[in-house]
């Protein structure tokens, strides 16, 4: 017999770091294209997993430096490699017992009709492709889960200042996987008090001044949270180091750009446009395989998160030595 035990037990066995259950009836009100009812009409339940970024994947940032590590194993490989393969690996759990698995993962190329939450990193463009319902009292295609909502009502976290997932186990440093299944399985609570404190430190650290703050609300069943957006051109341009605290710039950058001094110091706002035309002039280090950008940026966003989570003892993962929350010191003048 399945149950919310053994799904939790082979979800740990097979490399996940955090399991939880949702209730497929919290996703009552959401957009038809982030409803999975849409994906099986006979879900019962969500199995949400995390799998941590290693802290010390941080370490070269903080310090100056690696910063290729970050991509290429905290975001490339967990995303397009071990999720895959855990993913299949459950499945294959889940329909032994004769049930259904719809397995998600992220797509980093793909998104919604106006989905602004993710830049625009493996592609230039967003791929807003044009589709049109296949039936009565259907979304068009593709439905894609809101992984912040989907994480909180499975019991994993809560959203962060900039609406990314915090956990009490690693606050901002982890990728998250999906199952919807028709499957029987006993939920899992909703955290319902947040582990954001709205302290801002991701937006004071954000080397590009992306992150909004508080602009929005999450509701799942009866808890609100309160949480943020980014503008996600600006981020995707100084994701790519155009800050002068990228430590790979040559001191003739930009030199002949008019707004060279506004751009090195962040106060730069960029258009859709704007960001797409200086892309070329930011390929620092080679992409990935998958074309996944170098994070040049640091993740400051996430890495003063966690120390301002882990200096009020709000992180349950304990380690020898505090996490250093100091800026790099590279760069140019």
């Amino acid at each position: 017999m399945i149950s919310s035990d053994i799904i939790k037990q082979k979800a740990l066995e097979y490399g996940a770091d955090l399991c939880g259950i949702g209730d497929v009836r919290l996703y009552e009100g959401s957009p038809p294209q982030r409803d999975p009812r849409f994906i099986q009409p006979k879900a019962a339940a969500v199995i949400g997993v995390a799998l941590r970024v290693p802290r010390g994947i941080y370490r070269g940032i903080l310090e100056g430096t690696q910063h290729y590590t970050y991509t290429s194993l905290g975001v490339k490989a967990l995303s397009e490699e071990v999720v895959g393969a855990f993913l299949l690996k459950m499945a294959r759990v889940i329909e032994n017992e004769g049930y259904e698995a719809c397995i998600q993962r992220s797509a980093p190329g793909l998104r919604i009709k106006d989905d602004m939450d993710t830049n625009p990193e493996v592609t230039a463009t967003r791929r807003l492709i044009h589709t049109e319902p296949v039936g009565p009292g259907k979304p068009a295609p593709e439905v894609i889960l809101d992984e912040t909502q989907s994480a909180v009502i499975c019991g994993l976290g809560t959203p962060g200042y900039r609406g990314n997932v915090l956990t009490p186990e690693f606050g901002p440093f982890q990728r998250f996987a999906f199952i919807v299944t028709n499957a029987p399985l006993a939920p899992d609570p909703v955290i319902t008090e947040s582990l954001c404190d709205q302290c801002g430190a991701c937006a004071d650290a954000c080397p590009g001044k992306a992150i909004c703050g508080s602009e929005r609300t999450l509701v799942v069943g009866e808890c609100a949270f309160p949480y943020g957006s980014w503008d996600t051109w600006q981020c995707s341009v100084y994701y790519r180091g155009a800050h002068r605290s990228n430590p790979f710039m040559p001191a003739d950058f930009l030199r002949d750009h008019p707004e060279r001094e506004a751009i090195l110091s962040g106060e730069k706002r960029f258009s859709r446009e704007e960001a797409l035309a200086i892309y070329d002039r930011l390929k620092f280090l080679p992409n990935t395989h998958y074309g996944y950008v170098p994070c040049l940026c640091g993740k400051a966003c996430d890495t003063a998160c966690y120390a301002h989570l882990e200096r009020k003892g709000l992180i349950r993962k304990k380690f020898a030595m505090g996490f250093i929350s100091e800026p790099a010191t590279g760069g140019r003048p």
